[in-house]
């Protein structure tokens, strides 16, 4: 039979027992073998991060294959193995595995591209999902793992920015065990790379490539250039099972897309500064802003570093574009946006009111009191004068702000350049994407 192309996806195996999509993902390539010919990387795509019934990374897989069997047989033999794999594990209350075998290039679909866009940003019911893939043409099995994979067919199409991410794996007798990843290597390789993104948190020295929980992922790695992530395996001081190499939508700000703020969307508006900025308890900084017919808080975290210090230096009548996530709650009666990334695109003048110099010597006169006028501490001259108003310069630059790296969430942007793929499909070496150790 001829080869023909076949997109696969999944989503929702992962559990608070274990198990993870895109290490059951690398075991699916181990077992394919030399059944299919990779037209593409392997696949990361992450999707709305407001979404509160997520998985934690809120992340679909997708394998783009050229396949020569039965794309019916394909979709019983992987549905078995997801059905092996999350028996042990069974997912949160709510959740289920998905499974879609899409044929052709669901990139090119406007439905599924326009489906893709939305649950970027929005939220997708499964209902959408399965007519998407109906008038389409795509097989698919399970339950609310179907809205993640379905939404992840057109991702990364030519054109769009993408980064890479390499996944290292622990072996199953060192599931729930304490990771070992040496972060002065992470730091060293960081410093030799000029292509690696969000792998080290700076101020603590520590790497943020290493996550918590039982599941089993060793380390996760990102930047652009394939070969220097490779390098990456000498941080690790624990002997990995596997690794894989995701092309991804990660750090892209792909899911910042220009609309009107609504509860678990990402947003990307522009708005006028309202009220001088709230330092809380912690850190965070609130800000009233107005795009001109509603307002809203803009919430800076703490642990976003310089962005949280920008805002502290935001002023009334600065124009910005604030981009981030829709909160549910609103403490002072208006949404509540978490800013990922600002651009300062006006600093508003400042001004504050003085008293006057005196007119004898110079100096600057003090207050006698509310219509009382003024007397200079240098020569005791009175006076009736007014206040000056003088211009206040502002700390404040136009331009770009993001979170500190190794604290930006996984879709947000770190102001990096970004490759771009010409054309697919591809050919990829099984060996250049999976390392078996």
């Amino acid at each position: 039979m001829e080869h023909q192309l076949l997109s696969v996806a999944i989503d929702d195996t992962d559990s608070q027992y274990g198990g993870c999509t895109t290490h059951l993902t690398g075991l699916i390539l181990k077992e394919l073998g030399n059944r299919a010919l990779l037209a593409d990387y392997p696949l990361l795509v992450r999707l709305n991060p407001n979404i509160p019934w997520r998985t934690r990374g809120n992340a679909a897989t997708v394998l783009r294959l050229l396949y020569d069997g039965d794309p019916k047989e394909l979709m019983e033999t992987l549905w078995s193995i997801i059905e092996e794999y999350t028996e042990p594990r069974p997912p949160l209350p709510g959740k289920s595995p998905g499974l879609v075998v899409a044929p052709g290039r669901p990139w090119e679909s406007e439905r599924l591209r326009w489906l893709y866009r939305k649950a970027l940003s929005d939220v997708v019911t499964l209902d959408v999902a399965t007519e998407s893939l109906s008038k389409y043409g795509a097989l698919w099995r399970g339950g609310r793992g179907v809205i993640g994979a379905a939404s992840s067919l057109a991702a990364l199409s030519p054109g769009e920015p993408y980064t890479f991410e390499l996944t290292f794996y622990r072996r199953p007798e060192n599931w729930g065990s304490r990771r070992c990843v040496y972060s002065d290597k992470v730091a060293y390789l960081e410093g030799q790379s000029s292509s690696t993104l969000n792998n080290l948190e700076i101020d603590e020295g520590t790497t943020s490539a290493a996550p918590g929980g039982p599941d089993p992922v060793l380390a996760g790695f990102r930047g652009t250039d394939p070969g220097e992530l490779w390098r990456f395996d000498e941080a690790l001081c624990e002997r990995p099972h596997f690794a894989v190499l995701y092309r991804s939508n990660q750090h892209t700000g792909v899911h910042l897309q220009a609309q009107e703020p609504r509860i678990y969307r990402s947003v990307n508006i522009t708005v006028t500064v309202r009220s001088p900025p709230l330092k809380l308890p912690g850190g965070h900084v609130i800000v009233e802003v107005s795009d001109g017919m509603n307002s809203y808080d803009a919430a800076f975290y703490e642990d976003s570093g310089p962005l949280a210090r920008a805002a502290e230096l935001l002023y009334p009548g600065d124009v910005i574009i604030i981009a981030g996530g829709v909160r549910p709650y609103s403490p002072r009666g208006k949404l509540t946006i978490s800013v990922e990334a600002m651009k300062v695109v006006g600093v508003a003048q400042r001004r504050v009111q003085v008293p006057p110099r005196c007119p004898r010597c110079g100096a600057r006169m003090e207050s006698l009191g509310r219509g009382k006028g003024y007397r200079c501490p240098r020569c005791g001259l009175r006076s009736s004068g007014h206040k000056q108003s003088l211009v206040v310069e502002r700390e404040l630059l136009p331009g770009s702000y993001y979170y500190k790296i190794g604290r930006a969430r996984h879709l947000s942007p770190v102001g990096a350049r970004l490759p771009t793929m010409d054309r697919l499909p591809v050919t990829i070496n099984v060996s250049d994407v999976l390392r078996v150790y």
